[in-house]
């Protein structure tokens, strides 16, 4: 007996030893485990509550859009408006910015649209200059894509939900507009000619909040002195800034 527990008592010290040394590694895993995950289910919620914002300059390449200067077109300085609104927007940490175009380019209204949902985006700002009605015309104005009646009998519910979701990006939309208006009377005091609705292609068919922001005429000498200036640039860019940031 005394032989026979003695030459038992190794392996059974080995097989403790065995068995620790697994639980110890999987106690060690499952640890590893355990702080790991937060930190990447952290990360990732932190990507996804990103606000994703398009920012739209108008014309590109070819498309020169209205003359400003001598020198400048619309698409030069809608460009660099919306260059200097992403650079604020991004500093904030839970933005995202999207532009429809960072270079001169042609990029076509499908292709902005595009864009737009294949970055998911929340928010669509369209820059764009105005021009027209006489030297005497001046001051900025945004546009909000027109609405449509609700139907007045829906049977279908996926129908009701739509026009829901349309009512809401329509009301967004206004709420958007409201801001920029607000914010943008600091660069050009008492120069609003108001929030309105249209049809515009640009904007017709998006699911999200979408304005389209005339900053000012570039057929109006004061107008168009103060657009080609970079410090009213930055001024307006940051006007921009300041809406999208109350936006949310």
């Amino acid at each position: 007996m005394t032989d026979w527990k003695f030459s038992k008592l190794p392996k059974i010290e080995e097989d403790n030893g065995s068995k620790m040394n697994f639980w110890s590694l999987r106690m060690f895993l499952t640890l590893l485990v355990l702080i790991m995950f937060p930190l990447a289910h952290s990360a990732a919620q932190q990507h996804q509550s990103k606000h994703v914002v398009i920012i739209d300059p108008a014309h590109g390449g070819s498309d020169i859009g209205v003359k400003v200067s001598d020198k400048e077109y619309e698409k030069d300085i809608t460009l660099a408006i919306s260059l200097s609104v992403k650079k604020e927007l991004e500093k904030i940490g839970n933005m995202r910015v999207q532009l429809t175009r960072a270079s001169d380019k042609l990029v076509s209204f499908s292709d902005r649209k595009k864009i737009a949902t294949s970055t998911r985006g929340e928010l669509f700002v369209s820059i764009h200059i105005n021009a027209g009605f006489g030297k005497n015309s001046s001051g900025y104005e945004v546009y909000f894509p027109g609405g449509r009646d609700a139907q007045t009998e829906q049977s279908n519910s996926k129908e009701i939900l739509k026009d829901m979701a349309r009512n809401k990006s329509l009301n967004d939309s206004i709420r958007l507009a409201q801001l920029i208006q607000k914010n943008m009377d600091s660069v050009f005091p008492r120069k609003s000619r108001g929030i309105r609705d249209a049809p515009i292609p640009l904007l017709e068919g998006l699911s999200i909040p979408a304005v389209l922001v005339e900053i000012g005429f570039a057929t109006n000498p004061e107008d168009r002195k103060k657009m080609i200036d970079g410090s009213t640039q930055n001024s307006i860019a940051h006007a921009l800034y300041q809406s999208i940031k109350d936006f949310y």
